[in-house]
């Protein structure tokens, strides 16, 4: 399936820049990202001469997709949605040509990663929505000597927004940048420390969605025990300057214009076997807002992830989280996630992988109106399942199948909804 990158900005995220993943992938834990994941599926060596490794390569490709989504807006059967939106219906077909290159570059002992893609995207129903959007990657994984080695790198996404915390029809289309830089020092044999800073700034483009304009500036800190089997046990530390640069402060209290913010956590890989790997987190977050102490927060945040290879065909992956994440709401407040997703990956034939995810989340809203103003916050409980084909015929052609039934039920009426999707997506690498 089309590669994509995940683009999901995280309050707990470790500093390693953005990872590629399979478009078949968006059946994992990024519930909130699904629409936007969907949207992506139809889309320090000595001195001397620098020589290219065996391995190196560029990979040009292009694709083909294609989606129906019967509830496209996430609108609730208590809306009217010719009112809302001006039409009868709630479902749309969208079709998106999408190119770009993968290249990933080995000289002498450093990484040079650059991803990029563009992709137009046309709606049947909600044409005005048809955008332009693209995915970009540029990254140096350094190495000097061999005890320091770090990352650099830029990443810039134009993507259509998820509509499920919308509730109508909006201009959603946002662009996501990403600065990222730091450095690690192997002072001993198993012992490293990492530190590092990032930027990420979230835009929207439309005019109702700009008060919801966010930058984050973030400095990181890692400290790491390697064992020889390759586990790690970790303390980290985040501290993150947050802001809302085109948003006005409210009179009422319930909406800031910045905050500051403590991520601290104990992290884990443990290597099992060869077959089984556990990794994962538990950690503290405190927020505080600039203005408006009655929008503070703060709560226990864990993950637990469980890989665990059964056979050369059959994958099974579980996970636990706890999480806070920016809401994709009118008023960016946040959100806190826990629930568990499962994903099944069994590979067939040499042609032929299968993918069975399914997740259910409890979602409770943060940092808003609400919560200094004393009413009843907003709670949901969202599950999903999915299915997911890949065949690929030869090497450079695949063909893959999406498949997906999500519900939200809400203690707000008009937040629950019920949607059913299925995508078809065409790829060629040249």
């Amino acid at each position: 399936m089309t590669m994509t990158k995940n683009t999901a900005i995280r309050l707990n995220r470790p500093l390693s820049a953005t990872v590629q993943i399979r478009a078949a992938h968006c059946g994992k834990p990024k519930s909130k990202y699904l629409l936007p994941c969907f949207m992506l599926l139809l889309g320090g060596g000595m001195p001397g001469k620098s020589i290219a490794l065996p391995g190196d390569t560029v990979k040009p490709y292009a694709a083909f997709n294609m989606l129906y989504d019967s509830n496209f807006l996430r609108l609730s059967d208590d809306m009217d949605s010719a009112q809302l939106t001006g039409k009868n219906s709630k479902d749309d077909f969208v079709k998106q040509l999408s190119a770009g290159f993968d290249m990933d570059w080995n000289i002498s002992r450093q990484h040079f990663i650059i991803n990029a893609n563009v992709n137009q995207n046309w709606f049947q129903n909600f044409t005005n929505l048809d955008y332009t959007g693209w995915d970009t990657q540029a990254q140096w994984n350094w190495q000097l000597g061999n005890n320091f080695n770090g990352e650099i790198g830029y990443a810039n996404t134009q993507m259509l927004g998820s509509f499920a915390q919308l509730g109508g029809l909006f201009d959603n289309l946002q662009n996501n940048q990403r600065y990222f830089a730091n450095g690690g020092y192997l002072f001993h044999p198993n012992g490293k420390i990492t530190l590092g800073v990032f930027r990420t700034k979230n835009k929207f483009d439309g005019d109702s969605r700009q008060v919801s304009n966010n930058t984050e500036d973030n400095a990181e800190l890692n400290l790491q025990y390697l064992s020889p089997t390759e586990s790690t046990l970790g303390l980290r530390v985040i501290a993150t300057d947050g802001s809302y640069p085109q948003r006005p402060l409210s009179t009422d209290g319930s909406r800031d214009t910045g905050y500051t913010r403590m991520n601290y956590a104990v992290t884990w890989d443990w290597r099992a076997s060869s077959k089984t790997r556990i990794d994962g987190l538990v950690g503290y977050t405190q927020q505080n807002f600039d203005n408006f102490s009655a929008l503070d927060f703060s709560d226990i945040v864990a993950r637990l992830n469980l890989h665990w290879q059964t056979s050369d065909k059959l994958l099974l992956e579980l996970s636990g989280r706890r999480e806070i994440t920016l809401a994709d709401n009118l008023f960016a407040s946040f959100l806190l996630t826990q629930g568990v997703w499962f994903n099944l990956r069994w590979q067939t034939s040499p042609k032929i992988t299968l993918e069975l995810p399914v997740s259910y989340q409890e979602q409770n809203y943060l940092g808003g109106s609400n919560n200094s103003q004393g009413f009843e916050q907003q709670k949901d409980k969202v599950g999903m399942v999915g299915l997911n084909v890949l065949y690929r015929p030869i090497d450079s052609i695949s063909i893959g199948l999406v498949l997906n039934y999500e519900k939200r039920d809400s203690n707000y009426p008009i937040a629950s909804y019920e949607t059913q999707s299925a995508g078809l997506n065409l790829q060629m690498v040249f």
